[in-house]
């Protein structure tokens, strides 16, 4: 593992806690690194979904230029090919390999595309790696300290918040995302479709989350309920998912409150992602080969209106 200066890692450290009394309650040390901890992931996974967002929207106006663009030179096919590119980035579909005869504009414009997304991809990753880094740092010199003085209980209790970190699903899944220029796993289908047997339930308009489209507006093209709320997607059997991706509502700045829950049998759930204030757009949620038939996403709040909207969910597996 790479170095962590001693300045740099002495102001996390006070950034994840103030300095704790030798007496101090042990367990609320913990409470008070694991909040920091938190929000600094979830503020750093809004960032790059922001950075995604922006990214598709320059993606979807440049596209509409060289549409007009290649009409105008009459290049009807080049034309034709840009704009079934524009409806699948709309509906929130994946791109396709491009045709060998497609405008060498559209080659490029492509290139640029997928480069950037690479690029936020990677950002995330490493600024994930780190905050991990620096918060696993920050715990084990409060475990020695502990050590040192002879509260090994106490010890014992950061040396249990040490594994909970490893055995988060965003922190395993860093270690399966692949570095610049390796391929992703081309085998894995978004098996939360209602085409691949997948139903959805909760609210209003549920089978909208499973129909593989995210075209929405104010008024249509989501599912919907009051806060608090449930929504469940069965994906019709148990299979090994390694991300679930959910998008929500994106039209304005609004922020919404979530818990996201996995289970294999219904019956006993894990909880894989918390965000109490998260932007609207895909929300990715990182797992480690997980088993599980069911998606159950817990709606708690919304800083626009009382209810929650979700417009998509993905599950990828095999």
């Amino acid at each position: 593992m790479k170095r962590i200066p001693r300045c740099r890692l002495l102001a996390v450290v006070l950034a994840f806690s103030m300095t704790v009394p030798v007496l101090a309650d042990v367990a609320e040390t913990v409470e008070k690194y694991r909040t920091s901890f938190e929000k600094r992931m979830n503020a750093e996974l809004d960032e790059h979904g922001k950075a995604a967002r922006d990214l598709r929207l320059n993606y979807l106006e440049v596209l509409n230029k060289l549409k007009v663009e290649l009409g105008r030179a009459e290049n009807l096919k080049g034309a034709t090919q840009v704009l079934a590119e524009i409806e699948m980035i709309e509906d929130g579909e994946e791109s396709k390999e491009l045709p060998a005869d497609a405008d060498f504009r559209f080659k490029r414009v492509r290139e640029k595309w997928e480069r950037g997304l690479a690029e936020i991809r990677s950002a995330r990753s490493k600024k994930l790696k780190t905050t991990v880094e620096f918060y696993l740092k920050a715990l084990d010199i409060e475990k020695r300290r502990l050590t040192r003085a002879g509260e090994i209980k106490e010890a014992l209790v950061i040396e249990e918040e040490e594994k909970r970190v490893g055995d988060l699903p965003e922190v395993k899944a860093l270690a399966n995302t692949p570095e610049p220029g390796q391929p992703a796993d081309e085998d894995l289908q978004d098996l939360a479709l209602a085409s691949r047997g997948a139903k959805a339930s909760g609210g209003k308009e549920a089978d909208l989350m499973i129909d593989g489209k995210t075209k929405h507006d104010k008024h249509k093209g989501y599912a919907y309920a009051t806060n608090p709320c449930s929504f469940m997607v069965d994906l019709g059997a148990v299979h090994t998912i390694n991300r679930i991706r959910l998008f929500l509502y994106d039209l304005d700045n609004r922020r919404y409150g979530y818990r996201i829950f996995v289970s294999e049998d219904g019956a006993s759930w894990n909880q894989v992602r918390s965000n109490p204030r998260a932007r609207g757009g895909w929300q990715e949620i990182g797992l480690e080969d997980t088993k599980l038939q069911f998606i159950r996403v817990h709606g708690l709040s919304n800083t626009e209106n009382r209810n929650f909207h979700v417009v998509e969910i993905e599950a990828y597996g095999s």
